[in-house]
């Protein structure tokens, strides 16, 4: 996949931006706070699926376009016409889900920036992805109870998955918005950081897993995801030829001979 600098704009919803070894799949939609209407995503799950057939892309960084808001949730806009019936609701989450799944189901680390607003399926989003940064000014919430909706389930196992139940449960019950300091408390969030600091964050952050195996990583993430299914439905085959994948590379050979010559290693991702 080619670099890519081009600016954003309305029509590209969303967009994947690409430099070097990192991708930056961009929500844009900045008039609306970012908030994703059904056509993106549905995009979503089409762009991810050419990320995966780039093997040189070793990280991919999810950010809100415009640089204030990371995303408002679905659009309520187009609820009216577009979810309005029992069956045009659950093909409206069978899309939703479909992103989240296909942000889970890349092999490499998927890193959430977060700026602003990170609210219902936005934050679905940000919980399929390995990581969520975000900076200080930054909220969360899923206003479901409050539209009369549930949440896909689907994206509630992921909710779990950083924080607990019980939570889980008032922010579910709730609805209410919490700061990113209360995120941060309670797992929803690994790092905080003070705003106008974020980009720099990621930056650092991305420059330091693109310098790692990428073997080694693709590995750490599907075991860890093959470890959080329940204990009667994994199969640990594919953890362990991933791990012996590791072992048979030129990257592990590179990666103690570095150690041994006090040098930083150069890994080629075989």
């Amino acid at each position: 996949m080619p670099d890519n600098s081009a600016k954003p704009t309305q029509s590209d919803n969303p967009l994947l931006v690409v430099r070097g070894h990192v991708a930056e799949l961009l929500i844009n939609a900045p008039d609306r706070k970012n908030a994703l209407p059904l056509a993106a995503w549905s995009r979503i799950p089409e762009l991810l699926a050419e990320l995966a057939e780039s093997p040189d892309i070793r990280v991919c960084v999810v950010k809100g376009a415009g640089g204030r808001d990371f995303c408002a949730g679905a659009d309520i806009s187009e609820f009216e016409t577009i979810r309005s019936t029992p069956e045009a609701a659950k093909h409206y989450d069978n899309i939703n889900v479909a992103a989240f799944k296909a942000l889970k189901a890349l092999d490499i680390p998927v890193v959430a920036a977060i700026k602003g607003p990170c609210l219902g399926g936005g934050l679905g989003v940000a919980l399929a992805c390995d990581l969520r940064l975000a900076s200080r000014s930054a909220f969360f919430g899923i206003p479901a109870a409050k539209l009369g909706l549930a949440y896909p389930p689907e994206a509630l196992g992921d909710l779990l998955e950083a924080i607990s139940a019980s939570n889980a449960k008032q922010l579910l019950f709730t609805g209410e918005r919490i700061s990113a300091e209360r995120a941060l408390q309670i797992g929803l969030i690994n790092e905080m950081v003070e705003d106008g600091s974020l980009d720099e964050r990621i930056s650092k952050l991305t420059d330091s897993l693109c310098a790692n195996a990428p073997l080694s990583l693709k590995a750490a993430k599907g075991a860890i995801a093959l470890l959080n299914r329940p204990e009667e439905t994994r199969d640990l085959q594919t953890a362990l030829q991933d791990a012996q994948t590791c072992i048979d590379s030129a990257d592990y050979k590179e990666g103690y001979r570095a150690f041994l010559e006090k040098r930083a290693p150069v890994f080629k991702g075989v």
